[in-house]
């Protein structure tokens, strides 16, 4: 079978894209509910170490709904990205070497004035217990639940809707960046993530370390130094 065959079996496999746009919609559907949910049931009070274990108990369930999404279209998770490397060593190495560019690029710019309100992190100091929550958190949250949500589940989708062409997955990058807050800074990290799950084959891999890392390291800042004021 020549490589434009084994394309257009592929294409023809894939769902209609409007599928795509409703399982987005259904998961924009149930974050919606959830945190509803979460909300009447959880006090505003609640101290930040159970506010760790809630939200990552939240977003795994959220987790749990996109994979059976994925699964009820025919499609596996290898398909968003979450697929075995080629080499673990090269995307740890590669993780690293995110994490740390990062680390130090924000770590350099709140020094220089430019920092977003982390008060609420303020606890984290000196609480060690505190401190390998977050870090746990940080694994859970941000570098597995964002990266599987965003760059895997939301870019493929969102690519997949306009066409799946090159020029779809880049536009599907650009889109899919982590949140609305703080767009210079977060919508800039989210792109560049996106643009490095496409360098890598679209593995999810590089990115989930690195993030994960990334977070992680804030958390054992802000246990010694607290965060940014």
């Amino acid at each position: 079978m020549t490589e434009n065959q084994v394309e257009a079996t592929e294409v023809s496999r894939r769902p209609a894209r409007w599928r795509y746009l409703i399982d987005i919609v259904v998961l924009v559907a149930v974050t919606f509910a959830l945190d509803a949910v979460f909300g009447a049931f959880i006090p505003a009070s609640i101290n930040l170490e159970r506010g760790f274990v809630f939200d990552a108990i939240g977003k795994m369930l959220l987790v749990g709904v996109a994979w059976g999404l994925i699964r009820l279209r025919g499609e596996t998770l290898a398909d968003i990205g979450l697929k075995r490397p080629a080499s673990w060593m090269r995307t740890f190495m590669i993780g690293i070497g995110f994490a740390a560019i990062v680390f130090i690029a924000m770590y350099v710019s709140e020094k220089a004035g430019f920092r977003r309100d982390l008060s609420k992190f303020k606890d984290v100091q000196g609480n060690l217990e505190l401190a390998l929550f977050g870090v746990f958190y940080a694994s859970i949250g941000a570098g597995f639940y964002e990266e599987f949500m965003f760059r895997g589940f939301l870019m493929q989708g969102l690519a997949m809707l306009f066409g799946a062409s090159r020029a779809a997955w880049i536009v599907a990058c650009v889109i899919a960046y982590q949140n609305p807050l703080g767009i210079a800074i977060t919508g800039t990290l989210g792109v560049l993530m996106g643009l490095l799950v496409l360098a890598s084959g679209r593995n999810l891999w590089p990115v989930i370390i690195g993030h994960g890392l990334f977070d992680a390291s804030r958390f054992v800042l802000f246990y010694f130094q607290g965060p940014p004021t």
